[in-house]
């Protein structure tokens, strides 16, 4: 009776677990850390998701981030399937009011429209050509203007990557004869002398670079200037012979750390990256091997409060992986959870001897000035999160804080024993070697890419480093959130043996306000 009531179990677990896939669009999104959620449910020792609603959400956030990879790409000549292509007035850009008619393809060599691309469209996507283009239905180009402007923008720290990418698709473009640049006459641009205040600004010279084509195209053929600017489409609008229409398909900045969650479709797969098998998340090891993911033990007795949580601490306590780095939204417990594993694995398990911590010394809002003190004290104010998350993990858990006090059977952490913890300041890592310890590195993305290599060749034998950021939250001056070190890191190490990444993701953080925040956009 036994052996039959296990394979009933095992049939069943595969029906449930196939059962969403059908009609789904993506993969699970658990909630983050909350203070009195339940364990994760688990069948037969896996992880499971908590509901299907948590499942649904993250299926659909999962496919819309391949959507969007596979909208940045070039398409493919030809038609899909026998079907007719999609046109861009459906895929970019707003349609003309009134009824629109279904198109047909135009026959081979007809142009159907000519688009004219803004600044600002070619800054939000650079793959808006391709999708423009539409499978060389329309033609595309690109005003002297805009390359004006980039040039200018990009000596600008906050833009520069959003230049780089966009002039790199231009490039390409243009290598390719996608897109021709295209000057107009400015001499018509002469103004009244009854408003000499009143000067040529960038816009009226894209207008009149747009006019130009009018009278070297087909009059059937439209001249359509694509621009997501208001006030240069009414102006567009106003000119004889020129439409304008807004871009719609636009799609949000995402760095490197973003784009690459540490889930992959089961053709992508690389070392230590994860994929999803219906509900169940599923391993691959740094040899390739296929892992189920059990439940996860529970570290300085942490109990996972979501998938990703399970999956972070299991990345963080592998022996075999000594590089992970963990990206998320604020208040997803990146820090928390990073702790409660390094004094699992320093004071419990005795695989390190000591924590070391660190993180870029970046004030927010106007600078206090120097600090008194010695280089402790100095130090202290960045740190006292650390204290902070310390008590609440001894507080929460009834452990006695006197191996991390700096005072023998001390009860407060006010101040912590340098010999199993210790604050690493940046400034001075140069020159030092670090060994049997495991390394803590927090808001990653402060950390040029120069002071990231640096800290991570410091590294000796037996050491584990945890790195952890936000790319939108970038306080560095001279940093961007593609220009970092976290995402210098995942861009150069994704699929090494002995390098991990995951995204945190989830709908509950820290609190109420910081669920308010983060889905407003603040």
């Amino acid at each position: 009776m036994a052996k039959k009531k296990v394979d009933a179990g095992n049939g069943k677990r595969r029906k449930e677990r196939a059962a969403p896939v059908t009609g789904a669009t993506s993969v699970p999104a658990p909630s983050a850390m909350q203070e009195e959620a339940p364990p994760l449910p688990e069948r037969n020792g896996k992880i499971k998701l908590t509901s299907l609603e948590d499942f649904e959400e993250h299926r659909q956030s999962h496919h819309a981030d391949i959507k969007n990879a596979a909208r940045t790409a070039p398409r493919p000549p030809g038609k899909a399937n026998g079907k007719t292509a999609r046109t861009p007035a459906a895929l970019a850009v707003s349609a003309p009011a009134g009824r629109r008619k279904t198109a047909t393809r135009p026959p081979s060599g007809e142009i159907r429209k000519h688009y004219v691309i803004d600044t600002n469209v070619l800054l939000e996507d650079p793959g808006c050509i391709e999708q423009l283009r539409s499978d060389n239905e329309n033609a595309c180009y690109l005003p002297q203007t805009v390359l004006q402007e980039l040039d200018k923008l990009k000596r600008q720290p906050a833009k520069a990557h959003l230049v780089s990418r966009a002039v790199s698709a231009v490039e390409a473009a243009v290598l390719q004869g996608h897109l021709r640049v295209v000057t107009g006459d400015y001499q018509a641009l002469a103004l009244p002398s009854s408003a000499p205040e009143v000067k040529s600004s960038p816009d009226q010279y894209i207008i009149a670079d747009a006019r130009s084509l009018l009278a070297t195209v087909p009059r059937e053929e439209p001249v359509v200037l694509v621009s997501n600017d208001r006030l240069l489409r009414i102006m567009a609008d106003t000119s004889s012979g020129l439409r304008s229409e807004e871009y719609r398909c636009s799609i949000p900045f995402r760095s490197e750390s973003e784009r690459y969650t540490g889930f992959v479709p089961p053709a992508d797969v690389v070392p230590n990256s994860f994929t999803w098998e219906g509900a169940y998340p599923v391993f691959h090891d740094r040899a390739l091997a296929t892992q189920e993911v059990k439940f996860a033990p529970t570290p300085w007795n942490i109990v996972p409060r979501d998938v990703y949580q399970a999956l972070a601490m299991r990345l963080m306590l592998d022996p075999d992986i000594p590089l992970v780095s963990l990206q998320s939204t604020a208040g997803k417990g990146k820090t928390f959870l990073a702790l409660g594993c390094a004094l699992e694995m320093v004071l419990k398990e005795k695989r390190h001897k000591r924590i070391f911590i660190s993180k870029p010394l970046v004030e927010i809002g106007p600078k206090l000035g120097y600090l008194p003190g010695d280089l402790t004290e100095k130090t202290d104010p960045y740190m006292e999160y650390i204290v902070d998350l310390m008590l609440k993990l001894h507080n929460e858990h009834r452990r006695a804080p006197n191996a991390l006090a700096a005072t023998p059977n001390g009860t407060s952490l006010s101040r912590l024993n340098p010999k199993v913890i210790q604050v690493l300041p940046i400034n001075y890592t140069r020159g030092r070697n670090l060994e049997d310890c495991v390394v803590i590195l927090d808001e990653t993305q402060n950390l040029s890419r120069e002071d990231l290599r640096t800290l991570l060749t410091r590294m000796g034998r037996n050491v584990k480093v945890i790195c952890m950021g936000d790319t939108q939250q970038v306080d560095a001056p001279f940093n961007s959130p593609e220009n970092n070190g976290l995402n210098w890191l995942v861009r150069l190490l994704r699929g090494n043996p002995g390098y991990a990444h995951l995204v945190l993701r989830g709908r509950k953080s820290r609190g109420p306000i910081t669920d308010m925040v983060v889905a407003a956009g603040l």
